[in-house]
């Protein structure tokens, strides 16, 4: 028969599906019991009525029987955590990831997704953009910094809660292999935000630091239109980000991109790079570009800052259809004229902005005991 070291052996090659860390280093595994052919474990859940109490109670079942045959029945006892436990857990969790990406530990490449005006695609851009990245491996994170005018979630289909195990620390959602947070994901769709700059600003700093990124290779900032309040506070919240702008070919939608390059300009925040959408329209008949706004707005941005043009996203009316049900070109349809012309748009961002190198290993956290543990036995 198994030891009980055996079995917490086994049990700590299973992660937490939201914090990915073992659940013996997270402290969840509170008694385990061996009495042949039975193995009993009691389990804290890091919060009371954590939604993922069906994996615990498959998975650790069929991987204790998996691991010693002769196991033939496994009860997992289900609890949660106390508050002091939860806030050993989030401490543990906190100490090893940085609480901010300006630090030089962070690995991660932070873009901020701007436009200076609304309506020029900006959010669609960045869902897609997010989309493409995590379809080619890149751990990625979705923040929408449009705290009043939020679309994020409605762009990628969900508008799930997030998970929060403490103040301090929630498990954001994830759509298409990304992370995300958006107030959509806090709120009713149609629910109006009304607020004052310094509440937005407290907000941009939870959704930056209290949220649990774990650090993924890009962060991309969906910025709001304008050049006020978030602006002012991602450059002093993330300091020396760069910005990717999102311009129309229109001169009018041009010049007010322009004036959000200048601005971040003067808050240190590099212009990395420009991408021109609806750029042009494919005729379905016979394949023929028409430029239903003009040309040249994306190549004069970019000249004006010395910055790449990443490249020409076409006036899609798919795209638009498939963004209105939470749906990413890029993914669903891949091989549509904007679905190739975002893979064209991110091997760009990934040439010209790469990720950071990957930070030294994470150390393990901290075996966590409850002192009011049941005593575990061997039979």
């Amino acid at each position: 028969m198994p030891t009980i070291d055996q079995v917490r052996d086994v049990l700590a090659t299973i992660n937490d599906p939201e914090l990915h860390r073992s659940i013996v280093e997270l402290g969840m595994v509170k008694g385990i019991e061996v009495a042949a052919p039975q193995v009993t474990v009691d389990l804290a859940l890091t919060i009371p009525g954590c939604p993922l109490k069906s994996f615990f109670q498959e998975v650790l079942p069929a991987k204790i029987s998996a691991s010693f045959p002769e196991i033939t029945s496994v009860t997992v006892n289900l609890g949660a955590m106390t508050d002091e436990e939860r806030k050993a857990l989030v401490g543990g969790v906190r100490s090893q990831t940085p609480t901010s990406f300006a630090t030089p530990e962070s690995r991660t490449t932070v873009l901020a997704i701007g436009s200076g005006k609304g309506g020029v695609g900006k959010s669609t851009v960045t869902a897609n953009l997010a989309a493409a990245l995590a379809k080619r491996g890149h751990s990625v994170g979705l923040l929408d910094a449009d705290i009043w005018g939020f679309s994020s979630s409605r762009m990628v289909g969900t508008s799930a809660r997030p998970t929060v195990v403490d103040e301090r620390l929630i498990i954001p959602v994830e759509a298409y292999g990304f992370k995300m947070i958006s107030m959509g994901n806090l709120v009713e769709d149609d629910r109006p935000i009304v607020m004052r700059g310094p509440m937005l600003h407290k907000i941009l700093q939870n959704f930056l630091t209290d949220v649990h990124w774990e650090e993924p290779d890009y962060l991309l900032i969906d910025m709001p239109p304008g050049t006020g309040d978030i602006s002012l506070s991602l450059s002093q919240f993330v300091p020396g980000c760069s910005i990717v702008l999102i311009t129309t070919p229109q001169q009018a939608a041009e010049k007010v991109a322009e004036r959000a390059g200048h601005m971040a300009g003067k808050v240190g925040m590099k212009v990395a790079g420009v991408i021109e959408n609806m750029a042009y329209a494919i005729c379905e008949h016979c394949g023929e570009r028409t430029h239903p706004f003009g040309t040249g707005g994306g190549h004069e941005l970019a000249d004006t800052f010395g910055a790449p043009l990443l490249g020409q996203i076409p006036l899609d009316p798919p795209m638009g259809e498939l963004a209105d049900h939470g749906k990413p070109s890029v993914i669903v349809s891949p091989e549509s004229p904007s679905g190739r012309a975002f893979e064209e748009v991110t091997d760009a961002v990934i040439k010209v902005i790469p990720p950071r190198p990957k930070s030294r290993a994470r150390k393990s956290l901290p075996i966590i005991m409850s002192p009011s543990a049941a005593p575990v036995r061997t039979g």
